[in-house]
């Protein structure tokens, strides 16, 4: 993956590695916890029979939790990209598809709870892609000195921060659509 894209700095490969990392880590999580919430919400996608979906729904979960692991560690951050990417790209079109079809009612079933689907999430989820392929980017030859960790450490708590600020606009979406009909 790395062939044609501009050398970037390792603090950002790594920062956007790991924070992707973290966020996928954190929603497999979440689905593994309740798996059949997660199948629940799965199903209201329309996308899958009830049979593809109660095999499905665990493997997917298992999958972004793999990317999510791997995306952590350089050493299997190269197989972890592509993973990643293939989780994000079936998740978002899944979305896309429905918001396609005009049903926009559905829980997203991202492991946030309560968040329903919207082009506002297909955005977020295009951003979370554009992190992975930058984080698989080939990084300038130089090492990481001291001040290179808390710039990474602060640039990871950063990229979470407005991710959870995202995620929160997007769950309040709904709501104040509600309130001001």
């Amino acid at each position: 993956m790395n062939g044609s894209l501009p050398l970037i700095d390792p603090v950002i490969g790594h920062a956007a590695a790991a924070a992707v990392g973290i966020i996928l880590i954190a929603g497999a999580i979440e689905k593994l916890r309740d798996i059949e919430l997660f199948r629940y919400a799965m199903e209201n996608y329309r996308l899958l029979g009830s049979r593809a979906v109660a095999w499905l729904a665990p493997l997917f979960a298992v999958a972004e939790l793999l990317a999510g692991s791997g995306l952590v560690f350089e050493t299997t951050r190269p197989l972890a990209t592509w993973l990643g990417l293939g989780v994000m790209a079936l998740a978002t079109s899944a979305v896309a598809v429905n918001l396609l079809r005009g049903h926009d009612r559905i829980e997203c079933g991202c492991g946030t709870g309560g968040q329903r689907i919207s082009w506002g999430l297909v955005g977020r989820n295009l951003c979370l892609i554009a992190a992975i392929v930058l984080a698989a980017g080939e990084e300038l030859p130089r090492q990481l000195g001291s001040v290179d960790y808390f710039s990474v450490a602060g640039a990871i708590l950063a990229l979470l921060a407005i991710y959870a600020s995202v995620n929160q606009l997007l769950a309040n979406q709904p709501l104040l659509k509600e309130l001001q009909s």
